[in-house]
Formats: structure tokens, sequence, C-alpha cells
């Protein structure tokens, strides 16, 4: 016969326990990391074309605002002058980066059964880390690519 301590032990280990799945949140997460990214980056792309006394127009720097998604490939895309070696650089980043996003998506993907909240938190914080790390790597390559 089970002591009332243990049964109500075995109930909260099933109530720490979730699924984890993809779902619209993980859009969310992009969409607020967009929209932060293509402001910074139009603001940046505005006060650069102010100091340097560039020519970029208000459509040519609503396609880089908008370029941002597309991670550290935005450089090049911003400014198409700034070398092969440049583009190559940007261009494996990318994958990398893009490896790194996709890791971090497939617990999401792959794991159909109940998990501890342990492992659902640390899935979060990996996919996190890794849109975050995706968008500040294409303000820094924007930021390389204008300098």
């Amino acid at each position: 016969m089970r002591a009332f301590g243990e049964f109500r032990m075995q109930s909260l280990g099933v109530f720490l326990m979730t699924t984890i799945k993809l779902s619209s949140w993980h859009i969310g997460l992009w969409i607020v990391l967009t929209v932060v990214a293509a402001g910074l980056a139009q603001y940046s792309c505005i006060r650069y074309n102010d100091f340097a006394g560039t020519d970029k127009t208000p459509g040519h720097v609503a396609i880089i605002s908008v370029a941002v998604l597309s991670g550290p490939v935005v450089g090049p895309i911003a400014n198409p002058y700034a070398g092969s070696d440049f583009t190559k650089s940007a261009v494996k980043w990318t994958l990398l980066l893009l490896c790194g996003v996709l890791v971090s998506l497939c617990p999401f993907v792959f794991i159909k059964r109940p998990v501890s909240m342990v492992v659902s938190g640390l899935s979060w914080a990996g996919f996190v880390a890794m849109s975050v790390v995706w968008f500040v790597a294409a303000i820094v390559s924007l930021g390389i690519a204008l300098s």
C-alpha cells in the first residue's frame, strides 16, 4: 500500500511533464526579433547616411531593413562592393548559423513524448539563444559592410 506522500509526489511528477512542439510562439519570437533588428538597421542606415553623406535612398534602406531577416547575408546586400571575401564569409556564417537555428528547433520537431520542465526550458533557451545570435550576426554584418 502506498503512502499518501508517495502518491502526491508521483502526481506532482506528472504535473511537471510537458510536451514541446512547434507553435505560434516560435513565429512570434522571430517576428519580434525581426522588428527590433529591422528598426535598428533602419536607424543605423539613416544615421550612416547623415554621417557619411552616402546616397542610400529610402527604398534601399527599406530593402536592407527587410533583408535583416536573412541573417549575416544582409551585409553584402547593403554593400555589394564590400568585396568577394566579405561575401564568402557572410555566406559561410549564414549557413553555419542556419544549421544552428535548425538544430535548436529539433527538440520541438522530433520529441513527441512528454518531457520534464528542465528539458522544455533548455530547448526554449537554446532556440531563443540561436535566434538572438542570428539577428545579432545580421546587425554585425551590416555594420561591417557599412564601415
